[in-house]
């Protein structure tokens, strides 16, 4: 049986999964473009470094957050795994530039606390 603090370990490995993710997701779009539906854009696509780290990153925080979801409980395994989204809107926000309405920060100080909340026992 894995620790409590193991889990948090995990966690945290998921979310910088998700921040890794978010920012190879943004660069394969800046460097493929907009969608196409053509052989071209789809080979462009699925052989560019970023999209193969996006979905590199994406099936190893799949894997992990397995582990939570069966450790916890799907309930508090779910809600623990929001700090996927916290660590993706802080790295749109700080490697990819974009912008974080005074909504977003109240958005993201909201998912802290109510994963602090659930999350210790």
């Amino acid at each position: 049986m894995l620790s409590s603090a193991t889990l948090w370990l995990v966690n945290v490995a998921i979310a910088l999964l998700a921040a890794v993710n978010t920012v190879a997701w943004g660069f394969a779009i800046r460097e493929v473009g907009a969608p196409k539906p053509s052989i071209e854009f789809l080979t462009r696509l699925v052989f560019n470094k970023w999209f193969i780290i996006a979905m590199a990153s994406a099936f190893a925080a799949s894997i992990l957050s397995y582990i939570v979801l069966q450790r916890m409980g799907v309930l508090a395994g779910r809600f623990i795994l929001t700090t996927q989204m916290v660590a993706t809107i802080l790295a749109a926000y700080l490697v990819l530039g974009e912008r974080l309405s005074m909504w977003s920060w109240i958005g993201v100080a909201l998912m802290i606390a109510g994963v602090l909340l659930v999350g210790v026992r």
